[in-house]
């Protein structure tokens, strides 16, 4: 994923992901009400999805419309309806979509954004909701993405489906590649108006491609696990390590402890990617027994397909009484 712009995160984030980021959600951030104790209506459970670069599936299959789907492609309406009822069914009803690569609003536009519209479509349908995790803004500039915010806000923002953030702030949610204390600096620096529409929306940070630093982060993602500041939201993946040397995927024993770490969050729980193959932090219905990349398998669960979901699925009902 992110072929675009991964090496250029790295680059960027390698110098400060080893320091406490101050926070999970920056732009003028309204203080959350969330209450300090579970009551098992928080956090909100959510996953992402991802619409582009399934060239890097390399033989492992998802589960679609009981099939072993090997094309994988958000065009096809049947296909993006039975992911999205999978992740329903496993407890979870947000969704971010990835639209990281700037290829994917420019060059590449006519092939992804009929992606983007049936996951829209399929998310009024199964009566989910669904928010835009946008693409590194120190390698495109706060004025690229602000446009995109701007077409987000006047075509899908303002929908019923598009999720809003809660816990007293009423902001549409959009996620954003970058490493938070990256993100703030470059928003200090940015003049209003190149991210007038960006400040409409409450914007989530991420941990990127580095070593992941086990202190307070952005909790947003995107590999391994991380925690904002203060708990209010935690990212949990099925993977460790990073390429090429220590790139591993975790056992299920692991990975069950790592989801109920998750809901200790005061506000998100951010649950992985349902599909990500390339980043290989994927933990939907997957039959990875002929992949060719070895960082889709772990020895121990690679001839069980629905290992990694139904962890996700029992731990959620156990959680939420559902």
């Amino acid at each position: 994923m992110k072929k675009l712009i991964k090496h250029t995160a790295i680059a960027i984030g390698r110098a400060c992901l080893a320091l406490s980021i101050s926070a999970a959600f920056l732009c003028g951030c309204k203080t959350s009400t969330a209450k300090t104790e579970n009551n098992h209506d928080t956090p909100v459970p959510v996953t992402y999805i991802m619409v582009c670069c399934h060239e890097m599936d390399r033989g492992t299959k998802f589960l679609a419309n009981e099939q072993w789907d090997s094309v994988h492609d958000y065009r096809n309406y049947d296909f993006t309806v039975a992911m999205m009822k999978s992740i329903k069914e496993a407890g979870i009803n947000v969704v971010g979509i990835d639209f990281t690569n700037p290829s994917q609003w420019d060059e590449y536009k006519d092939i992804h954004w009929p992606m983007l519209e049936n996951v829209v479509k399929a998310s009024k349908e199964l009566d989910m909701q669904y928010f835009l995790f946008f693409g590194n803004t120190v390698a495109w500039t706060m004025k690229y993405w602000n446009d995109c915010a701007k077409w987000v806000w006047d075509n899908l923002a303002q929908e019923e489906h598009y999720r809003k953030y809660g816990f007293g702030d009423d902001r549409p949610m959009l996620t954003i590649f970058l490493p938070g204390k990256d993100f703030k600096k470059q928003w200090d620096e940015t003049p209003d108006e190149e991210k007038d529409y960006l400040a409409k929306f409450r914007i989530g940070t991420c941990q990127v491609n580095d070593p992941i630093e086990f202190t307070p982060t952005d909790g947003w993602g995107y590999r391994n696990q991380s925690a904002s500041e203060g708990d209010l939201a935690r990212f949990v993946s099925p993977n460790s390590g990073v390429a090429p040397d220590s790139w591993a995927r975790i056992g299920a024993e692991e990975w069950r402890q790592r989801v109920k770490w998750s809901l200790g969050a005061k506000e998100y729980a951010v649950i992985g990617t349902y599909d990500d193959t390339c980043d290989a932090i994927f933990w939907g219905i997957a039959d990875v027994s002929k992949s060719e990349s070895k960082v889709h398998i772990n020895d121990s669960t690679k001839n069980d397909p629905y290992i990694y979901y139904n962890i996700v699925k029992e731990e959620l009902a156990a959680y939420y009484g559902k």
